[in-house]
């Protein structure tokens, strides 16, 4: 082959992979164009919706009679809806990150523990010397009846100091004075729980002043009744159940 052949040879070649290399670029920028964009996630719409939580219970608003929660471990034996009970972990450890240990003492009650220890209290009433009626009546303001509590529902939590029950035989309002109770009376809502039943309210809730029991019934929620002042009770009234 003469060298004039071989040179235009070697052009046309250089020419083809160049117009390949041109028409592979313009394929590959139509294609990215016309790709659909891919839409930010809004933070909004991975948020659990949590107004599950918010309905009464008490002995006008017991709860369904096959009434049996998911149920998922918090700490130890104890055990809580499973759609709340990552925020209960949340406070115990946010608590502690700030000196606060707070020592779970109950949380899910099966219908028949309730039952037994509503049962179990009237009979030490009445080995005290109190009339049946009276104990029933009494014990009423205490524990509530099986099936109106929501530890049945899985939903609370009674929280004391870790060294209680070194000072103390039983569970009195005394948890009032403890630093425990003092930072659960600030900080409970940003974790979606109450004080289910404040001092002073009794006539409202129809159960006694109880320092150490905490209801989760969602941040929101919790954050608007802790503002509000306002028990469950008067805060469902107002505005409603979305049981």
């Amino acid at each position: 082959m003469s060298q004039k052949r071989l040179l235009i040879l070697n052009i046309s070649i250089c020419l083809i992979f160049v117009i390949a290399v041109s028409l592979a670029a313009v394929f590959l920028r139509s294609s990215e164009t016309s790709r659909e964009p891919v839409a930010p996630v809004d933070e909004d719409e991975v948020i659990e919706d949590d107004s599950w939580a918010f309905f009464l219970i008490n002995e006008q608003n017991p709860l369904p009679a096959d009434y049996e929660p998911e149920l998922s471990r918090i700490t130890g034996d104890f055990y809580l809806d499973a759609r709340c009970a990552i925020y209960a972990v949340q406070m115990l450890e946010a608590a502690a990150r700030e000196g606060v240990v707070l020592h779970v003492v109950s949380a899910y009650r099966s219908l028949q523990r309730q039952a037994d220890n509503f049962d179990n209290y009237v009979e030490r009433l009445m080995s005290e010397g109190m009339s049946e009626i009276e104990a029933v009546t009494f014990t009423a303001s205490q524990i509530a009846a099986p099936g109106a509590s929501e530890h049945n529902a899985g939903l609370a939590l009674d929280i004391l100091s870790e060294d209680w029950f070194v000072y103390n035989n039983d569970i009195t309002e005394d948890f009032e004075k403890t630093p425990e109770f003092r930072w659960l009376a600030v900080n409970s809502w940003k974790h979606g729980f109450i004080l289910r039943y404040p001092k002073g309210t009794e006539d409202i809730t129809g159960i006694s002043y109880e320092p150490w029991h905490f209801r989760y019934v969602g941040i929101d929620i919790a954050e608007q009744i802790y503002n509000s002042g306002l028990t469950l009770e008067e805060y469902t009234e107002l505005y409603g159940n979305t049981d």
